[in-house]
């Protein structure tokens, strides 16, 4: 678990709301186990997928196909095809 949180280059920033009692449950869990926020924000999320998974028999990660970034670069820049 703690690989997936090492690597701050693969990081985005999401924008969302939240209950202040909550965000002050999270912060408060955060300072207590000695993590970012954002760490135990990503971990919560993790166990809630792993939880998700798990009541309904799926695996979210073969239901959707997020693109890789070679993917994006082809639709950036597609590849010439000129005939």
């Amino acid at each position: 678990m703690k690989q997936l949180l090492d690597s701050d280059s693969n990081l985005i920033r999401l924008t969302t709301l939240i209950t202040p009692n909550l965000l002050s449950k999270i912060k408060l869990i955060s300072f207590l186990s000695n993590q970012k926020l954002y760490e135990t924000i990503n971990i919560s999320l993790i166990n809630y997928i792993d939880f998700y998974n798990s009541t309904h028999q799926t695996n979210i990660d073969t239901l959707i196909n997020l693109p890789t970034s070679n993917n994006l670069d082809l639709v950036e820049n597609p590849p010439n095809t000129k005939s």
